[in-house]
């Protein structure tokens, strides 16, 4: 049996926003998907707190699209703090090869 040749098993998440329930399929690990979840909604939550709760109704897509630009934002700042510690780890390294080389 190939390492493709596995029984995936998809489930059928339910998850309630600003209102509506979204219901959709996934191959995602269980625990990935709770914090996956977990994650969003805290998010949400925290752009909703932003809007007087007269307006959330009508202003469902605005919530969203903060929502979607702050978890841009924060993966845009995660990634680059990678890469920059990844070439300082890099270039540790190459300082350190050269210092042991060197004796």
């Amino acid at each position: 049996m190939g390492e493709s040749d596995y029984n995936v098993v998809e489930q059928v998440i339910k998850i309630e926003l600003l209102g509506e329930t979204f219901r959709f399929k996934s191959e995602e690990n269980r625990n990935n998907l709770k914090q996956i979840l977990s994650y969003l909604t805290q998010e949400l939550k925290k752009v909703e707190e932003q809007f007087p709760p007269h307006a959330l109704k009508t202003n469902k897509l605005a919530i969203v699209m903060m929502t979607a630009l702050n978890i841009s934002k924060q993966y845009i700042e995660l990634t680059n703090n990678h890469s920059d510690l990844v070439k300082s780890i890099s270039s540790r390294a190459v300082k350190l090869d050269a210092m042991i080389d060197a004796q």
